[in-house]
């Protein structure tokens, strides 16, 4: 897996297969960058690493098609297994993925010792995994040739997995070489049997894997629906504008008036007109636009991608004939190959472009070695109205809290002072009674010094605000010196946008009190004049006081 995950995902996309089990997976809980790299071409992976060299089984899905919930089983030597658990709106899948390597201490392949230890533990494991919930699915790699009739150790394998009521579904050799490998094992009880629908052996796996694909169709319904490829948003095409006509309207409208009845009300008509001038010069249109698709996809990528598929259309035309056959299979290196230049390429551009900038770099790093996936993962719900409600009554519950807190904190200072007397906490030495205004000129060079940042609260984006500040300067600084005289900000400045953040990417993304708010202001208040000046306030007087 650690060299072949373009290859294995885009065979995966191009046969739309929902979740895939790997074994033999070679991968390592500190692989972080190959897991970002599985991550940046829109899948997840669940992964169980061997201790030691080699081994270790995995779960490959596309993100968003629905949830799994992993278990790790311990206690078996001869085997490896993991599990992950898949609720339907029909019933629970328990997919078991099971790894039996033959390799051993001993020069001699299958040996008698670790045999029986494997019938032991496997019998036992059958047992245990019958009284677990969910129907169950086990397969993997368990390196017996179920289609030699007198192989004794496959024959007893396959009386063992009768006996405890199970059948074997693969019919047809799943290796290079020959032989019936690998296994899908279900249960004949009429409680938990899956009839599993187009079970198909694929020799065409898109690398060089010696082992063949067995894919087939679970009959459940899926909790969550998969996403669509294409997503209809409103945009605003500022390139084309013509800044120059746009400021002039500003400088041609209330803006510009010299009075206004109250800060609220200059908040109001800044609003109104930005608004309304930045309809009439780049009013909102639909676009449509295609997701999942990867930052670095480029020409090449799809050239490749075209290639693959004619080689493909071919081979299927006539699977007996050899030729096509590995023409395809090049077409599919190659495809894997040119998508691969081209990710590495895009980061090394993205870098490249990052120097001298150690903020930029380490974001591009931290992506690169997956420290940052995870963050942006959201509860398990049907509607998306139904679980912003649930966010919203626990992060406001929250804040009462803290609030309360507070309050009780400050009584129990203040009632302690009284009790002590102590004079060197006489608060009305260090009473504040209200920020100084600021300058146009200071609030100019304020207002340029803001990064680039915007929210969907802002009317227009902050290089664009920065572009007419001459225009906009006025009713600004009005607002700004309003706000620091009476200490109150204008009611519409008082909305933020809340996006629920996971605290760590490894916490269980159904438990809100695994969630932080991080609430998005606009630049007025998060990053803009209003914070920038009142922070200079508080730092004046701190000095004045010694602090």
């Amino acid at each position: 897996m650690c060299n072949k995950v373009c290859g294995t995902i885009e065979m995966l996309k191009d046969k739309a297969i929902d979740i895939c089990c790997i074994t033999e997976t070679w991968l390592k809980a500190k692989d972080k960058a190959i897991f970002a790299e599985i991550h940046d071409f829109g899948f997840d992976i669940k992964s169980s690493p061997r201790k030691g060299k080699g081994g270790g089984v995995a779960f490959l899905y596309s993100q968003g098609s629905f949830s799994i919930s992993e278990n790790f089983v311990k206690g078996f030597k001869s085997f490896e297994v993991f599990e992950c658990v898949i609720k339907t709106a029909d019933r629970i899948l328990r997919l078991c993925n099971v790894y039996r390597t033959t390799k051993t201490k001993c020069k001699e392949v299958y040996n008698d010792t670790k045999l029986s230890a494997f019938f032991e533990e496997f019998e036992r494991y059958l047992e245990n995994v019958v009284e677990k919930s969910g129907s169950p699915i086990i397969l993997g790699d368990f390196n017996f040739h179920l289609e030699d009739k007198v192989d004794q150790n496959a024959q007893k394998f396959a009386s063992l997995y009768k006996s405890k009521g199970f059948s074997q579904q693969v019919v047809g050799p799943t290796h290079i070489a020959g032989g019936t490998l690998d296994l899908v094992l279900t249960l004949d009880s009429s409680s938990d049997q899956l009839s599993l629908k187009n079970l198909t052996i694929d020799s065409n796996t898109g690398t060089t894997s010696d082992h063949y694909i067995v894919h087939f169709d679970v009959p459940v319904t899926l909790n969550v629906q998969p996403e669509t490829c294409f997503e209809s948003k409103e945009v605003r095409e500022y390139k084309k504008m013509n800044i120059n006509e746009f400021r002039q309207d500003l400088f041609c409208s209330l803006l510009q008036i010299n009075e206004f009845e109250s800060i609220d009300h200059a908040a109001e008509v800044y609003k109104e007109v930005v608004q309304s001038v930045l309809d009439k010069h780049a009013p909102l249109i639909n676009r449509t636009f295609k997701l999942n698709r990867s930052p670095w996809w480029d020409l090449s990528c799809q050239d490749a991608k075209k290639e693959m598929k004619k080689a493909q259309r071919k081979f299927y035309k006539n699977k007996e004939n050899d030729d096509a056959r590995e023409i395809f299979n090049e077409k599919c290196i190659d495809k894997a190959i040119v998508i691969n230049r081209a990710r590495n390429m895009y980061f090394n551009e993205k870098l490249s472009s990052s120097k001298g900038d150690p903020k930029a770099t380490y974001k591009v790093l931290n992506h690169l070695l997956d420290k940052t996936y995870g963050s942006n993962k959201l509860p398990n719900s049907t509607s998306d109205k139904d679980l912003a409600e649930d966010f919203k009554s626990f992060f406001n519950d929250k804040v009462k809290k803290i609030y309360k807190n507070i309050t009780e904190e400050n009584e129990k200072i203040t009632n302690d002072q009284t009790n002590t007397n102590d004079s060197s906490c006489n608060l009305s030495e260090h009473k504040f009674t209200g920020f100084q205004s600021i300058s146009v000129e200071e609030l100019l060079s304020l207002a340029q010094d803001l990064p680039n940042k915007s929210c969907e609260l802002d009317i227009i984006p902050m290089w664009l605000f920065k572009e007419c500040l001459p225009e906009l300067i006025h009713i600004v600084h009005f607002i700004v010196n309003e706000s620091l005289r009476t200490g109150i900000f204008p009611l519409s400045m008082k909305t933020a946008v809340v996006h629920p953040s996971l605290k760590k990417p490894n916490l269980d993304a159904d438990v809100l009190g695994n969630y932080r708010p991080i609430s998005n202001l606009t630049y007025y208040t998060s990053q803009g004049s209003l914070k920038k000046s009142s922070t200079t306030n508080w730092l004046n007087i701190l000095r004045k006081k010694g602090c």
